[in-house]
């Protein structure tokens, strides 16, 4: 893209030392735009707190080589777009938070405002148990608002198990990166983010170049929940850097939900304290979350959503499973096990148990996770 004003404007300024995204906001709003603010004298930025050192930079934002240096990038880069608060385009939800993005890379398809945005975070060590939770939700918001987004950061854990599971299930993800987009992190991402850019868009407030250090994650997530109506988190502990989103959720007046965890579960601790503060509703379903959701998108949009009721559950009779069957199903109920380890607690040696296993997943009971694992279909109940 070739870069206009606004854009370039806010670019610009966003680049000079000691001007941030709060000030350049106050600048727009009193000037109408910050294409005023070229024509403004000294004493008039002075008077709205600037220091005199920041004003005297300001003539030169678009001289100096940071700014030419990124601008040459941006244009070099077919697939990019840069966005601004004034452009046509911005996420209109980010326009309601505190410290509203200067600018905005985006590489991908942004929602527009009858889309449902629903942030989705979690811990990076996630366990079976969150990994099951998040791809349930996830299908069950799938099959009910088909043009959802699903907005995460990428991040190992539960931010990949959101992404590879909204794109799975045919909706649109963002990811919303702590760094350039020149830096995909973490590495081993780099194929996912791709496939993001397909069914989705990678977005970033920060110059292509930028390495994703810690203290710009913090920044990040404030983006994740401001771009979306409600935020998720699935699974996270007390010191998690998602309950960190959802702070910035509540703040921003957004709906934030939280899947319970067993009460002697540290993984979920961050979750059950939100629930139990009152920070976050105890959801089970993808209904609970859309019954606060949706009436919010279908006023701001002009438009009536209505859903179906997601997926019962499928009652299995205990009575028509032997008793290997039902102990291995007790068994992955607690969590996903391997080969080795379903050997050993159900004292049948892997030649036995696999022909077991195989007809046990053609039967849709249990499903086979990457690296050899089984965990139980989440949608089969054993009924007596």
């Amino acid at each position: 893209m070739v870069l206009e004003s606004p854009e370039k404007d806010w670019l610009a300024l966003s680049l000079v030392a000691g001007v941030g995204t709060q000030t350049l906001q106050k600048l727009s709003e009193t000037f109408g735009g910050l294409s005023q603010i070229w024509q403004k004298s000294s004493d008039q930025l002075q008077q709205l707190g600037l220091r005199k050192d920041v004003i005297e930079r300001l003539p030169k934002a678009m001289d100096v080589r940071s700014f030419q240096m990124e601008k040459r990038l941006i244009e070099s880069s077919p697939n990019l777009r840069l966005l601004c608060p004034e452009s046509e385009g911005f996420p209109a939800n980010l326009l309601q938070i505190h410290s509203v993005p200067a600018v905005l890379y985006v590489n991908g398809e942004l929602p527009d405002a009858h889309n449902l945005c629903l942030g989705i975070v979690g811990s990076r060590s996630c366990t079976s148990y969150g990994r099951e939770q998040t791809k349930r939700l996830v299908n069950e918001l799938a099959e009910l608002v088909p043009d959802a987004f699903v907005i995460s950061g990428l991040a190992r854990g539960i931010d990949t198990v959101a992404h590879e599971a909204a794109l799975e299930a045919g909706l649109r993800t963002i990811a919303v990166l702590a760094g350039g987009l020149q830096h995909i992190y973490p590495p081993e991402n780099q194929n996912l983010a791709d496939r993001i850019c397909q069914q989705g868009a990678l977005i970033s407030e920060f110059p292509l170049a930028t390495k994703p250090v810690s203290h710009n994650f913090p920044i990040r997530n404030r983006v994740i929940s401001g771009i979306s109506q409600g935020v998720l988190v699935t699974e996270a502990s007390v010191k998690s850097g998602a309950l960190i989103t959802a702070t910035f959720g509540q703040e921003q007046n957004r709906e934030v939900f939280a899947v319970p965890g067993r009460i002697d579960s540290h993984p979920s601790s961050g979750c059950n304290q939100l629930i139990s503060r009152n920070q976050a509703k105890l959801i089970t379903s993808a209904t609970d979350i859309l019954e606060d959701l949706l009436p919010s998108i279908s006023n701001k949009a002009g438009i009536q959503l209505s859903f179906p009721e997601p997926s019962k559950l499928v009652q299995l009779p205990r009575s028509e499973l032997n008793e290997q069957q039902i102990m291995i199903l007790d068994i992955l109920k607690e969590g996903a096990q391997d080969l080795d380890n379903l050997s050993l607690i159900t004292e049948g040696g892997p030649q036995q148990l696999l022909p077991l296993l195989l007809e046990m997943e053609l039967q849709g009971w249990i499903q086979v996770l990457p690296g050899g694992h089984y965990e139980k279909n989440p949608s089969i109940e054993i009924v007596p």
